[in-house]
């Protein structure tokens, strides 16, 4: 393919390359592959792009990132940068003695395979010389990782964690049996389901007004966290997903909206409990909310969040590097997919296999991408055939040291939030830690199957892959296999003397909304224990209950009868409430005695409500009946709410959400199953586009010469080779302009170089920068006219090229007034 140019830009190398590197780099960064990418010229210019660099660092681990790290730094100084300083510089700071440093004894692959991970990403390739890649003497790094990583000694004042992180495996793990595991699940699967309804349905018996600001107030929210028997967390977790599956919504009372459940949370509390848990998992992988964050009511940024806030992008916000992800789900998939794969019986034991593992993290993993189907019956197996296997359990500090070797630039990888997202985890029946080992956990076969799933459609160690999305949710296999494990639901319950009922199962949600409307709550959990007080009947006889009503749901729900004793408790309290009744109608008041109405015209109140009387005992009021319940409950008139069933869906149930319609989109990136084939194309494209090259080149070198020769013969061969100077240069614009030949190739090595976008322009000055290489830019003037302006780019930022012209004078350019860069020679060009 010929000699590379001493310092060759990286379009260059991407075409003399030996062939197993440009396939592995372009496989590797499938990112960059795109329908309107045919030649090699665009594919560099893609990848020196700023966004496609921070993906590329974000793709690599602790060792592979040093590397690119001390490129950065010493490519200030110099562009070309020693083998040495980088093999060095993948050891961070691990013990190491002077006499092996310098000799290179005892150096283990890692470093080299570290250095092969970063040409493999596009950022670091050869600065000059034939032969392996892997074994130059010197490198240069992509401009743009400068400015996305510390390099100056204020930036680096302050050593970040990466800069030490060392590869911890092969983890220790400790085995948990799989009875543990089983049952773990089981627990887990159930206890969220009846979580989540019950959790929902406290909203519709409270009145939980939205913030000026959007989400509920911290008060509300530990109100409702007690009533609902759970902890803060486990409430906050739910009740975002609840909001982000539609269950939740807010009233269209403008002067108070409130939160309240909807239509769409009925149809979830009347649909099998496995599709329920399904629907939880799929959101608890797709919803970006960071649950730490809406705790401690701040972001590390120190935005203030509220639950159910409006802010989406507050409610995840990490400080740091700029990940292309949302990092609260990115966390999520890597602790499940890390636990599947540290837990598996052939998981790596030696440090250098360990490394592999490191750089095959980095590898696009485009098979996986379109399993399609097949991941799911995948995923059934897993269930099935380990249903009976015991698991590995990770310690939390082995995995936080995993997670931030892996993935040094995630911010969200701390010991604060791996808890968390193990606490979610275990909640919905995925993860489970063996007896005396809280800081342990293992997958269950639940657990397993789902993060197969994960791996296979949406691999979080696979940064540059292509993904197909978990928006589908679990495959069917898995839920078949939550439904054969779940408890079935109880519909009955024992009515004791002692005024308490007891469930022994799982209650049946409708149930179980029936006995809390009358009924206070001792315990929860599989088996539930309700105790009737004279306050729980009185609550619902307040709620629109009637004694009649009361009796015959006990009498429905118990399976010994009704005792005795509490059958008074009801006429007792059915006695006591018997003045004011309150029924919608937007609202009508219906009371025993004319008098009590008198009263209530003549409070001050019933002007603002609209109080009219109808009749002697009736009366209507313009405010809805819950204002009106509650006007009437502050000035110490106990009411009874009248035909509960007949009321209006308005003050009971919240609008669903009108969920935006998924935007149209058009991407020009190649498929999964095209990769391949694109590949071969663009690797057909770099050898004709090099023979074309020297073809052009000998054709030069012909025209020149036979303008020299002419030359004494008068100014026709001087016109001649003018002119053919103008045809080429014609040529090279329009081959620039369509991205399709190597003749608009960008790289130090073109004689000349029109073009078409800024992008190409940016990264054909950055080029010239690194190496202080002269150009020349045909600029257009505030006349429209055309100047070619001669000079050595120093600064290329904020859409302005700054040098020095030859005689030494600061100049400074817009780029949007650049038509044409053209190399002209000089130092470290390459000519």
């Amino acid at each position: 393919m010929g000699r590379m140019p001493e310092s060759p830009s990286f379009a260059a190398w991407l075409r003399t390359a030996p062939e197993p590197w440009f396939r592995a780099f372009a496989a590797t960064r499938a990112d960059l592959l795109r329908t309107d990418v045919t030649d090699v010229a665009r594919l560099a210019v893609l990848a020196a792009s700023r966004a496609a660099v921070a993906r590329g660092l974000e793709s690599l681990d602790a060792s592979a990132l040093r590397v690119v790290h001390r490129a950065a730094v010493l490519a200030r100084v110099n562009p070309a940068v020693d083998r040495e300083e980088l093999l060095d510089a993948a050891l961070g700071d691990a013990p190491q003695s002077v006499a092996d440093r310098e000799t290179g004894a005892g150096r283990t692959s890692a470093p080299e395979a570290a250095l092969t991970a970063a040409i493999h990403a596009g950022l670091l390739w050869p600065a000059g010389g034939d032969g392996d890649p892997a074994e130059a003497s010197a490198y240069r790094v992509q401009p743009e990782a400068g400015g996305l990583l510390p390099v100056t000694a204020a930036e680096r004042a302050h050593s970040p964690h990466w800069a030490t992180a060392t590869d911890p495996r092969p983890l220790a793990t400790s085995p948990v049996s799989a009875a543990l595991l089983e049952n773990a699940q089981g627990a887990g699967a159930a206890a969220v389901t009846s979580l989540a309804l019950t959790v929902v349905a406290e909203f519709g018996r409270r009145e939980v007004s939205q913030l000026v600001s959007g989400g509920v107030g911290k008060r509300e929210a530990q109100a409702l966290a007690r009533a609902a028997g759970t902890e803060p967390g486990r409430f906050t977790l739910l009740v975002e997903l609840a909001s982000h599956l539609g269950w939740l919504a807010t009233t269209r009372d403008p002067a108070d909206p409130q939160w309240k459940p909807t239509a769409e949370f009925d149809t979830a509390a009347a649909a099998p409990r496995e599709q329920v848990w399904a629907d939880l998992v799929t959101a608890w992988l797709t919803h970006p909310v960071d649950i730490a964050h809406v705790l401690a009511g701040t972001t590390p940024a120190g935005e203030r969040i509220h639950l159910l806030g409006r802010d989406d992008h507050a409610r995840t916000a990490f400080g740091g590097f700029p990940a292309s992800r949302p990092q609260i789900l990115t966390l999520r998939k890597l602790v499940l997919v890390a636990l599947l794969r540290e837990g598996r019986p052939d998981a790596r034991t030696g440090e250098g296999e360990a490394s592999a593992h490191g750089a095959e993290a980095n590898a696009p993993r485009a098979a996986a991408a379109g399993t399609g189907a097949g991941g799911a019956s995948g995923a059934g197996r897993d269930v099935h055939d380990d249903q009976h296997t015991a698991g590995r359990a990770v310690r939390t500090q082995d995995l936080v040291g995993l997670l931030g070797f892996t993935h040094p630039l995630l911010s969200a990888v701390r010991t604060d939030e791996i808890d968390q997202v193990l606490d979610e985890a275990e909640a919905f029946g995925l993860t489970a830690s063996p007896l005396g080992s809280p800081d342990a956990h293992a997958l269950t076969p639940f657990g397993r199957s789902l993060a197969t799933w994960v791996e296979e459609h949406d691999d979080p160690f696979d940064v540059l892959g292509v993904r197909d999305g978990l928006d589908a949710g679990p495959p069917l296999p898995l839920r078949e296999a939550v439904a054969a494990l779940l408890p079935p639901l109880e519909t009955r319950v024992t009515l004791q003397s002692d005024l308490s009922g007891v469930a022994f199962g799982p209650l049946d949600h409708e149930v179980r909304m029936r006995l809390e409307r009358i009924a206070d709550i001792d315990t929860r959990g599989q088996g539930s224990v309700y105790r009737f007080t004279d306050e729980s009947i009185t609550r619902g006889l307040r709620a629109g209950e009637s004694v009649e009503s009361i009796l015959a749901t006990l009498a429905e729900l118990s399976e010994t009868g009704v005792p005795t004793t509490l059958e008074h408790m009801v006429n007792a309290a059915g006695s006591r409430l018997h003045r004011v009744r309150v029924a919608r109608a937007r609202s009508v008041i219906v009371v025993d005695d004319p008098t009590d109405l008198d009263v209530l015209l003549d409070d001050p109140a019933a002007v603002a409500i609209g109080l009219r009387r109808l009749a002697a005992t009736v009366a209507v009021a313009d405010a809805s009946s819950d204002r009106v319940s509650v006007l009437l409950e502050t000035e110490d008139r106990p009411i009874l709410r009248v035909d509960p069933g007949a009321e209006d869906a308005v003050g009971t149930r919240a609008p669903v959400p009108a969920l935006a319609s998924p935007t149209t989109t058009r991407t020009t990136r190649v498929p999964a199953s095209r990769i391949p084939a694109h590949i071969d194309a663009l690797v057909t494209q770099r050898v004709t586009g090099s023979m074309r090259r020297t073809s052009t080149q000998g054709t030069r070198g012909t025209t020149a010469q036979s303008g020299r020769g002419a030359g004494g013969a008068g100014q026709t061969g001087a016109a001649g080779a003018a002119a053919s100077a103008g045809m080429t240069a014609s040529a090279g614009m329009a081959a620039s302009a369509g991205n399709t030949s190597g003749s608009g190739a960008v790289g130090p090595d073109a004689a000349q170089s029109a073009l078409g976008d800024t992008q190409s322009v940016l990264a054909e000055l950055g080029e010239a920068a690194a190496v202080a290489a002269p150009v020349d830019l045909v600029v257009t003037t505030s006349d429209g006219t055309h100047r070619t302006v001669r000079l050595v780019p120093q600064v290329v930022q904020a859409g302005r090229v700054m040098g020095r012209t030859d005689a030494g004078k600061a100049l400074r350019v817009s780029v949007s007034r650049i038509v044409q860069v053209r190399r002209s020679g000089g130092r470290g060009s390459g000519e």
